[in-house]
């Protein structure tokens, strides 16, 4: 069984159907094998088609006094589907806005809000050579079965490794700033979305004692919870640009 050693950051495990989260390991596992892979392991694993793990020092900002609060809670960048809107040359997660890839923009904005682990979930296409190692990269096999199980597979690996909440947003949204996810990440709620200007959107809080409660399948996750029991919801003001990029002209907007 391979598993990261201690004092590795990045993770690159594999969650789908028939495998489940060792609770002391954080690994996840099946009765065959264990996808967790080491630094020294990560070019094998590209060969062999397997995931791999990397680490290298980055400097993250961090924001203030919010990133001690945020301990114990996991940024998720939902980042698996298929895009199938997007008619450009590649995968519109790939592509860039000003510069640098569009998923890239939404993770660097989650790593610098504080979080005590960032996780990224994909599935359609491979993004391990546009994220930084700082990051928990999920590979969600049930991708085409809806973003829940995205949803799913992150709160079942966030749950073996304690975490008490989860703030989930999307990698095709480049205007959301590290501000707003920090801002969602520290309200005192089990539900909490950000607000922009009266538009509910992304980043959403979800507390631990909800997690049981969320779809495995389809298209919605947290929008579920907050119809169920919008008593529980808590908006939070947000400064930021929540659009996401679904079509190549939404992309050629923003460049």
């Amino acid at each position: 069984m391979a598993r990261v050693p201690e004092g590795q950051r990045r993770r690159d495990v594999t969650a789908g159907a028939g495998r489940r989260h060792d609770g002391q390991t954080g690994a996840v596992i099946d009765e065959h094998d264990t996808a967790a892979y080491s630094t020294d392991e990560r070019t094998e694993a590209r060969r062999s088609g397997l995931p791999g793990a990397g680490q290298r020092d980055r400097d993250a900002h961090m924001i203030g006094e919010q990133s001690e609060k945020s301990l114990g809670v996991a940024a998720v960048v939902l980042a698996a589907g298929a895009g199938e809107r997007f008619a450009g040359p590649r995968h519109k997660l790939l592509c860039e806005v000003g510069g640098v890839p569009l998923v890239r923009r939404a993770v660097d904005a989650a790593l610098a809000a504080g979080f005590d682990e960032t996780i990224v979930v994909m599935g359609a296409v491979d993004l391990l050579d546009v994220l930084p190692d700082e990051v928990t990269v999920l590979h969600n096999e049930a991708w085409e079965q809806g973003q829940a199980t995205s949803l799913a597979a992150a709160v079942g690996y966030a749950g073996s490794r304690g975490h008490r909440a989860v703030v989930f947003g999307c990698g095709d949204q480049p205007g959301v700033p590290a501000e707003a996810w920090a801002a969602v990440g520290t309200a005192d709620c089990d539900l909490a979305v950000a607000d922009f200007g009266g538009a509910r959107r992304p980043p959403v809080r979800i507390g631990a004692a909800l997690w049981s409660h969320l779809p495995l399948t389809g298209d919605e996750g947290g929008r579920v919870l907050m119809r169920r029991s919008p008593e529980l919801v808590r908006a939070i003001p947000c400064q930021g640009d929540p659009d996401d990029i679904d079509t190549l002209e939404d992309l050629r907007r923003w460049n």
